[in-house]
């Protein structure tokens, strides 16, 4: 057996059992893959941290990582909360329209234009009691009571809250095992990679930082300011759909589409005024958000043209749903690095 067969059997080898633990821990990847996400974000704040402890890595670890499990999981499991009871108030209610029918709403009468081709399609398809039920189901939907919605969601969070303990398990030995991981993930790349490992080194923690403060942080803040100014106009759920803003605010173009059909509601059951001012609070708050936030928040750290910003966030959320807006630029990151390197760039 030659020099050559060796070698193939060894690289053979080593793929293979690289294919082989990812099989075994295939269902624990995501977990993997938000605690690496949180870890390189939150580092240079956690190096702050360690030092507090005189770098006793075990203690600073957990403490680190309950805090910020804390600060996560409270208010998510607040929002949750509020938007299962909001969520249950618009089932009951489409609940008492399919039981008992119902006469179109008066804003439907008072759109501009369609109005009148609206009622009408109310009155074919939804007025008559157990109508709305064939209608919900032509569309692909199921009309069931809330207890239903309520069970499904119980399971849910069940199911991501065991997803989340193992992502907060790994987050801990990734804080307490850090400084030694960097080094090896080092020495790998630098193993396989040689001299280009450095160049993707240094721009994806940046990166991947700039993504997490130009999505999470910009999105929450502008879902908060526009659910206080839903509230304030006294839009029915406004937590519920605070929360749709916000995430629409995370995705480019859809944030004026989320608030826009807020005040197109408001506007057409009479309250012009308080559609108005829903469109210039928007405005207003994706203005600051996209001209003085954001580019704080992320300067120059990405360094994409538009477009690779554009296609990476909606390619990797199609493609890897949550995971996607984070994963996707990270990889549009990897390839325009990889595109200049024969211009020497």
């Amino acid at each position: 057996m030659n020099e050559s067969q060796k070698e193939l059997i060894s690289i053979g080898v080593s793929v293979g059992i690289v294919l082989l633990t990812l099989f075994i821990v295939h269902q624990f990847i995501p977990s993997l893959v938000w605690a690496g996400i949180i870890a390189i974000v939150t580092y240079p704040l956690y190096q702050r941290w360690h030092r507090l402890f005189a770098h006793n890595d075990t203690w600073s670890a957990l403490l680190f990582t309950t805090l910020l499990g804390l600060m996560l999981l409270v208010p998510l499991y607040w929002l949750i909360s509020v938007l299962v009871k909001e969520s249950q108030l618009f089932i009951n209610y489409l609940q008492d329209i399919n039981t008992n029918g119902g006469a179109p709403p008066e804003l439907l009468q008072q759109i501009p234009f369609i109005g009148s081709e609206l009622v009408t399609y109310w009155n074919t398809n939804i007025s008559q009691p157990g109508s709305l039920r064939g209608f919900l189901t032509n569309l692909h939907v199921s009309l069931t009571p809330a207890s239903y919605y309520v069970k499904q969601v119980g399971v849910s969070i069940a199911h991501r809250s065991f997803q989340v303990g193992f992502t907060l398990l790994t987050l801990f030995f990734f804080y307490r095992d850090g400084e030694k991981l960097f080094k090896q993930i080092h020495q790998v790349g630098e193993y396989c990679l040689g001299w280009r490992w450095f160049r993707y080194a240094e721009k994806l923690p940046s990166a991947l930082r700039a993504t997490v403060n130009g999505t999470i942080v910009v999105g929450l803040g502008v879902g908060f300011c526009m659910g206080i100014c839903y509230a304030l106009v006294g839009f029915p759920a406004p937590t519920l759909t605070g929360f749709i803003t916000a995430f629409a605010a995370m995705i480019p173009f859809l944030v004026p589409a989320a608030f826009g059909v807020v005040a197109v509601i408001l506007f057409s059951s009479g309250s012009l005024i308080a559609a108005l001012l829903v469109i210039i609070c928007g405005t207003v708050v994706m203005f600051i958000a996209d001209h003085f936030i954001k580019p704080v928040l992320i300067g120059g750290a990405i360094q994409l043209p538009f477009l690779a910003v554009l296609f990476g966030i909606l390619g990797g959320l199609e493609t890897l749903g949550l995971l996607g807006l984070f994963i996707g630029p990270m990889v549009m990151v990897l390839f325009i690095t990889l595109w200049q390197e024969p211009q020497g760039l």
